[in-house]
């Protein structure tokens, strides 16, 4: 059977594409004209599931990618092409669509309406009448509240709560009177909510809106209100139903079910199947996973308040999703049922997994029915991600994804640490399968910046230990790369560097030594100037996407170490010289003093998560270099590396903790080793990036280079990471050296 899919590269359409590999020998995937690399996102969503490496290997024989164009006539094919394309097809699975339910009608209707009128256009062409199989959406039911949905054609008699449905509608009505005028056989799947906690796929309907509410409206204009403990924020009210109920439904089970009903014949009409959860969720765990990530205390009432504040009028402007809260309609599957059984999930949907559906790997602990956060050096991300690694670079050729699971399987006795899992306390999980978390990654020429962004997209599973490897190989000509991640409640940054050593070493080198920041007494002006925090965030936040991007920069070593210098106190001078200086750098009202969170090496002799915080205060107004050494030597001095406890009180009494990380120096082996005979060339770290801090700069030694990195959210310029490599140079050579 002769397969074609349209949304093959979208929330949805990835996972009805991994399914369908597992029935179809080839696939004709129906790309948008001029995106560039839908097999390159097919194939890092394979990587991050899991799945079988032949599977990836074969990939660009078993797929045939066609670029068209929904919104236009024939596709924007030719009409040879397209008569072509018709002619080769048994089955067309419509998965594209425009999702955002605030768009207007005008928006939705070139592609929701007009991509399906020229993908029946196609099927009615097609010499082998194509079956068509069209995703929908159970919210065509419009603004109905109460009673079960039936698994029939809609009418639009009761309205719609948005454009996005009524969108929907006028495409269910196309696939309707297609069927019915050329006496063809269509399939209409409607599914609830698509979630996934799953990282590393694209995002669903539930962090889209999260995302619009945080980027949008009262809540954007709220940013301040973040910073201010869960108690002192404004209350935001809004309407909903007291026994209202909304379905959630994990993408790969709703896949899986779609897949299945398409392989059992159809009644020759139109066939209408919803897709659901077994169980409804309680509005009230919405109004939780909501207040988990808005910067306001949410408080559902029943009737629409009679004296709206400021915070409820800035927020009534965007009300797209809020008339979902007032849902206490439930979906008729019976025709599922009567297909397939008793629908059975494997996932319970509550609030923990609906949190990790807006950030992967945000609720902490998933144990019984324990529902408090595990903290990440005091306050648990909403935004961003804190995981942190490096970039070995390896000349030679490069070995197989075998060869090195193989090799770090023999070394795993090294470091007992990778073992462990953490959900709120560490235990063991027992043997380690290395290929749970050693991966292959190939790239085309010149693209390994590409495969290291493509990493710190991806979060962590929580379901294993949380550390991953990626061998890439591909970008140079005998070269290849390992990018070693791990979560900070598992690895530190020093520990990473030690790790590193021991899974891909050969020599029994002892570890550089820690240099924790000198402790003395700051006196009690210092204390209090501490307490202080500033008004403001200095750096504006506004459009943060919570995803990385990494630039380096390689540097004579001996820059950094003249004599009678702290190379950390010229690394955090320089630091502040280039936040000064770089011109793509987002201030809110020009440079200002920003504290810089410093994790300092405990000296503990084995890997784990050691580090403890320190908060250096970097004077980023100051515009003489010697100045700011001088400012930055004493703040250094004057900090104290705080244990975990103390570091925990003093995030619940200052949300203004801190505004960016500042990497410790890590000192690499000063002799180089090898990898099987690969030397390694180069190592550069990188960090992570908590919630509403825009940018970090790590610093690494290896052998006489000095590597300096720089790691910058992507919703702010792209190039904005490899600028501060080179101001944090220029600052550098500024900096006074006797």
């Amino acid at each position: 059977m002769r397969v074609a899919i349209t949304g093959a590269t979208g929330f949805l359409g990835l996972h009805l594409l991994r399914e369908l590999l597992d029935r179809h020998r080839t696939i004709t995937v129906l790309s948008h004209a001029g995106s560039r690399g839908a097999i390159d996102r097919i194939r890092s969503f394979l990587e991050v599931t899991a799945a079988p490496d032949e599977l990836v290997r074969r990939l660009p024989e078993r797929l045939r990618i066609v670029e068209t164009d929904l919104t236009q006539p024939r596709l924007g094919l030719s009409r040879s092409d397209f008569t072509s394309l018709a002619d080769s097809i048994d089955v067309i699975w419509h998965c594209a669509g425009d999702r955002r339910i605030d768009a207007t009608l005008a928006e939705l209707r070139p592609v929701n309406v007009e991509g399906t009128r020229h993908l029946l256009e196609l099927a009615e062409v097609g010499r082998r009448r194509p079956r068509m199989l069209h995703i929908s959406t159970a919210y065509v039911a419009g603004s109905r509240r109460d009673g079960t949905v039936k698994e029939e054609l809609p009418d639009d008699s009761g309205g719609f709560e948005n454009d996005y449905e009524r969108s929907r509608y006028e495409a269910e009505v196309l696939v309707r009177d297609w069927a019915a005028r050329s006496g063809r056989a269509a399939m209409i799947l409607r599914p609830t909510t698509l979630v996934s906690d799953r990282p590393g796929v694209p995002g669903n309907t539930l962090r889209y809106m999260v995302e619009r509410a945080e980027a949008t409206g009262g809540c954007a204009a709220l940013g301040w209100a973040a910073r201010l403990p869960r108690r002192m924020r404004p209350v935001l009210r809004l309407i909903s139903a007291p026994e209202g109920r909304l379905n959630f439904v994990p993408v790969h089970e709703a896949a899986r079910v779609m897949t299945r009903l398409a392989d059992l014949a159809g009644s020759g009409g139109v066939d209408v199947y919803h897709v659901r959860h077994p169980h409804d969720v309680p509005i009230e765990v919405v109004r939780e996973v909501l207040a988990e990530f808005l910067p306001v205390r949410l408080r559902f009432v029943a009737e629409p308040p009679a004296g709206p504040t400021g915070v409820e009028r800035l927020a009534a402007a965007h009300t797209a999703f809020m008339p979902y809260l007032t849902h206490r309609r439930g979906y008729d599957d019976s025709g599922v049922r009567a297909l397939l059984g008793e629908p059975r999930s494997a996932v319970g949907i509550d609030r923990d997994y609906l949190v990790d559906c807006v950030r992967p790997g945000r609720s902490g602990r998933r144990v019984g029915a324990q529902r408090h956060p595990h903290p990440e050096h005091g306050r648990a991300e909403r935004a961003g991600s804190v995981e942190l690694g490096c970039v070995l670079r390896f000349r030679g050729l490069a070995p197989t994804v075998e060869d090195l699971r193989e090799a770090v399987a023999a070394r795993l006795w090294r470091v007992p640490t990778l073992a462990y899992r953490t959900d709120g306390g560490h235990r063991r999980r027992g043997p380690l399968d290395p290929a749970r978390h050693v991966h292959a990654h190939p790239i085309g020429p010149d693209r390994l910046d590409t495969a290291v962004d493509e990493a710190l997209a991806a979060r962590l599973p929580r379901d294993r230990p949380l550390w991953e490897a990626r061998l890439v190989h591909g970008h140079a000509h005998d070269e290849w790369a390992v990018i070693v991640k791990a979560h900070p409640a598992l690895l530190d940054g020093a520990s990473v560097v030690e790790v590193s050593r021991r899974l891909f070493g050969v020599e029994p080198i002892d570890a550089a030594p820690a240099h924790p920041a000198a402790v003395s007494d700051p006196g009690a002006c210092a204390r209090v100037r501490r307490l202080l925090p500033p008004a403001t965030r200095p750096f504006a936040t506004r459009g943060l996407t919570g995803t990385r991007r990494l630039a380096w920069l390689g540097l004579d070593a001996e820059r950094l170490h003249p004599a009678g210098a702290d190379p950390d106190a010229l690394f955090l001078a320089a630091l502040a010289g280039a936040l000064r200086d770089c011109a793509g750098v987002p201030w809110r009202r020009g440079p200002r003093p920003v504290w810089a969170l410093v994790p300092t090496p405990s000296g503990a002799a084995e890997p784990g998560a050691h580090a403890r915080p320190t908060r250096v205060r970097l004077p980023c107004d100051q515009t003489d270099p010697a100045r700011r050494l001088a400012l930055v030597t004493e703040a250094i001095r004057a900090a104290h590396p705080a244990s975990g406890a103390r570091w925990h009180a003093r995030a619940a009494t200052s949300p203004w903790q801190v505004d960016l990380v500042a990497g410790p120096i890590h000192r690499w082996l000063r002799r180089p080793y090898a990898f099987r005979g690969s030397p390694l060339i180069g190592a550069v770290p990188f960090g992570g990036l908590p919630r509403g801090m825009p940018f970090g700069m790590f610093l690494a030694t290896f052998e006489d280079t000095l590597y300096v990195s720089a790691v910058a959210d992507t919703g702010l310029p792209a190039e904005l990471a490899e600028s501060l490599c080179t101001s944090w140079s220029t600052a550098l050579d500024e900096l006074p050296r006797d």
